[in-house]
């Protein structure tokens, strides 16, 4: 397995708690051989803060980036700063990643290596799948949460712990996906496993349609340059340490707009500009 760096980003808002997930990305079976948190200089959503960085655990590292990306923070510098043959898990800074977590990235690695690797994934609505030209097959073989009786046990134990016992709100991860296979974007909460090769330098000039929707032009710039999405199967999502309300960019209405209609207008861009998910 070839040695790979860990990378994410971080707000003002979380910092007292970023500790906790850092210290699962220290614990994994398969370690890394760096695990960077990338933070601008300045804040274009937070322009008061006072520069103070977090406290990180002995191990991680602290880069600081001349531009604020939004949320592709994460990435970004990163692209910039390894060779374009290095692998990348980048991930978010509020989740509780179990120690196997990196290791499953690189066993779909080892069946896709130009594809970017992913737990979680989302389908563009429009074009429907079923009218597309450029579909890849196969596609990865979701499970419905109707039909999922772990999760939907899972999700009465977290209310009645929050009901009666005082737990805070957290994301509770599922399983989503029986069957590995390509899907149209990746979703970074749960990780995902790229090379700097995947993108080139139109990756770097975010509209404004697709500056808080990093998933989105993530994933299309490596979609447009021939690295789709492929899903990694049988797994459970990561869970969060508590649900973080205040500055989340999932209720974040930029410009008047909210999170899915922020995705559509990102989305149809990517269409417009490269003419893929047609």
């Amino acid at each position: 397995m070839a040695g790979y760096v860990i990378t994410l980003s971080s707000i003002p808002p979380r910092f007292d708690r970023l500790a906790k997930t850092l210290d699962t990305l220290l614990h994994q079976t398969v370690p890394a051989e760096r695990i960077i948190v990338f933070l601008p200089k300045t804040y274009r959503r937070f322009p008061d803060w006072d520069g103070a960085l977090p406290a990180v655990p002995k191990g991680v590292e602290i880069i600081q980036a001349e531009q604020d990306f939004g949320p592709a923070t994460k990435l970004l510098p990163a692209l910039q700063l390894f060779d374009k043959k290095q692998e990348i898990l980048f991930c978010d800074d509020d989740m509780d990643y179990p120690n196997d977590w990196a290791a499953a990235f690189f066993k779909q690695r080892a069946r896709k290596p130009d594809a970017c690797i992913t737990l979680c994934a989302g389908v563009v609505e429009s074009p429907p799948l079923k009218h597309r030209k450029t579909a890849l097959r196969p596609r990865a073989w979701r499970l419905w949460r109707s039909f999922d009786m772990e999760q939907n046990l899972r999700v009465m134990v977290e209310a009645f712990g929050r009901a009666f016992l005082g737990w805070p709100h957290r994301f509770v991860g599922r399983r989503r996906c029986l069957f590995a296979g390509y899907m149209d974007n990746f979703m970074g909460f749960g990780g995902v496993l790229v090379r700097p090769e995947f993108f080139d330098a139109d990756v770097f000039d975010i509209p404004e349609e697709a500056w808080s929707v990093d998933d989105i032009w993530l994933s299309g710039i490596a979609m447009k340059n021939g690295h789709p999405v492929w899903m990694i199967p049988r797994r459970r999502e990561v869970t969060s340490h508590a649900h973080f309300k205040e500055a989340a960019l999932t209720d974040m209405e930029g410009g008047g707009q909210g999170r899915d209609a922020a995705n559509a207008r990102a989305v149809k861009y990517l269409q417009d500009r490269y003419g893929i998910w047609l």
